[in-house]
């Protein structure tokens, strides 16, 4: 060995050590979880680790934990709780499996606690009430719901877990009228750090009601139910418009004057706005998704607040559908077996110049990226999802939610980022070229004074520091929360991948 390298040896001693201590932990953990759960308790090359082991983002499915645990119940979740907290065991939590990055409900050489089995969904007998365990994706409850003409502020994705998306945030089909997912939250029923199952509402343990409303769960404990205000819903109506990406310099504009001025006078009305690279379609497209809670009449004919899209000429599709919210799910849905990245960031929505800037450094990005990727596959989307006035309003419910918006800081816009691939080769260059350009929106946001910052947990990528997002207020209060129900700080130690204070 080289003189030079000698200085390494420590930090790699060090590591290995903590390596070794931690892959000890971790056996000692399974092997003590399944003593007690003999039949719940998945170790690899077993049939129930591989399906344990299915993830969206094949990012996700390439970590292996030491072994899977499968509770049955909330009581289940309280002992292996405590048994990975007395044992010091690196752990995770997965729900749907929906993260796109490696590491967000999964840990290598740890214990992975798979919820799939807290599936329950129980309408009250009032019908104003659902309550749904964790292991449920949104698809199942909707499939529930749907021939009781009954819905929640959902996720729009069918194969999204409940947890995340209600944990992060939860943008909604119906978030005009009611506010996102986590302000339709009527109870949370929590494993906590100590192993004790507590419920968290407006009159129980409201502080950490107020912090599980966006501010993540892996700081704060395991969620078992969650207690959703449910209402009278039928079928859904939707418009899709397909565009040739070059009317972008039409659209970008209605669709930020849209955002300002239409949705506001309508909370029935919900949208967003992606361009991709499609080359069977000859390059860049731009699909606009409109969907109503009220079906007009006659059914196929077109709200007024989106009346004006119809009159864009050369539009690819043009298609309108009234159907269950499963179906209208369902058709946004995207297949497993593909990398994925996310990264976002929110932006005033004041101005239709800067997202038509925002479309040319998105392209710019993807010449290069293209080129580097010398033909494999990568199918790069820019959306843009508003969070007009009305929605602001509405988080402000039940004491508020920990996102740390206003509804002065409206209107906003999130600038959501994807990008799915098939080789993990261009892993690196993907995400450094996500990274840059999303700096880049919140450069160019600051010098337009448009910045608002904040980051939307379900579309953030690894390295953003979502919580700190939210504003000092809000982020010191989740800080205070956290270390009140985590005083050994347990969760934020072991708890591995998702985001943390």
């Amino acid at each position: 060995m080289k003189a030079s390298q000698l200085f390494l040896l420590p930090g790699l001693v060090g590591f290995s050590c903590a390596n070794e201590t931690a892959h000890k932990y971790s056996s000692d953990a399974c092997s003590a979880l399944a003593k007690t759960f003999p039949n719940n308790v998945a170790y690899p090359k077993t049939l129930s680790y591989i399906q344990a082991n299915s993830y969206w983002s094949e990012r996700q499915a390439e970590v292996h934990p030491r072994c899977f645990v499968i509770p049955k119940t909330t009581k289940d979740v309280s002992t292996i709780m405590k048994v990975l907290t007395s044992l010091n065991a690196p752990f995770s939590v997965k729900s749907g499996g929906h993260t796109a990055f490696a590491g967000g409900s999964n840990v290598a050489d740890g214990v992975t606690i798979d919820l799939k089995n807290l599936n329950d969904i129980t309408v009250a007998t009032d019908r104003k009430t659902v309550s749904v365990g964790p292991g449920n994706k949104w698809i199942n409850v909707s499939e529930v719901l749907d021939p009781m003409k009954l819905a929640v502020v959902a996720g729009r994705v069918a194969d999204v877990g409940v947890s995340g998306l209600i944990l992060g945030g939860g943008i909604s089909y119906f978030s005009g009228q009611k506010g996102w997912a986590c302000d339709n939250v009527r109870n949370f029923e929590v494993v906590v750090a100590s192993g004790d199952i507590v419920n968290a509402s407006p009159k129980t343990n409201a502080d950490l009601y107020w912090a599980l409303r966006g501010g993540g769960g892996s700081n704060l404990g395991i969620v078992t139910r969650f207690d959703l205000a449910s209402f009278e819903q039928g079928d859904l109506w939707t418009n899709s418009l397909i565009f040739p990406g070059a009317m972008n310099s039409t659209l970008i504009p209605m669709f930020q004057n849209l955002t300002v001025k239409g949705l506001p006078t309508d909370p029935a009305a919900h949208t967003y706005f992606v361009l991709t690279h499609e080359p069977t379609l000859g390059g860049y497209i731009a699909l606009t998704s409109f969907y109503h809670a009220t079906i007009p009449s006659p059914a196929k004919s077109i709200p007024p607040v989106f009346e004006p899209f119809q009159s864009v000429p050369g539009a690819i599709v043009n298609t309108t559908l009234v159907a269950k919210i499963s179906t209208h799910s369902k058709l946004i849905d995207v297949p497993y077996g593909s990398r994925q990245t996310w990264w976002d960031t929110t932006v005033a929505a004041s101005s239709a110049s800067f997202f038509t800037d925002v479309v040319a450094l998105f392209e710019a990005r993807n010449a290069d990226l293209f080129a580097a990727a010398k033909g494999k596959k990568i199918t790069p989307y820019l959306v843009f999802q508003p969070i007009p006035i009305n929605v602001l309003s509405e988080m402000q419910k039940n004491g508020g939610n920990a996102l740390g918006l206003k509804p002065s800081d409206g209107p906003l816009m999130i600038v959501q980022l994807s990008t799915s691939w098939e080789d993990a080769e261009l892993d690196e260059a993907i995400e450094n070229s996500s990274h840059e350009l999303i700096a880049k929106v919140k450069s160019m946001a600051k010098k337009r004074h448009l910045e608002n910052g904040y980051v939307y947990m379900n579309y953030a990528g690894s390295t953003q520091d979502v919580q700190k997002s939210y504003g000092n207020e809000s982020y010191r209060k989740l800080k205070k929360i956290a270390e009140k129900w985590d005083a050994e700080k347990k969760l934020k130690n072991l708890w591995k991948g998702y985001f943390k204070l």
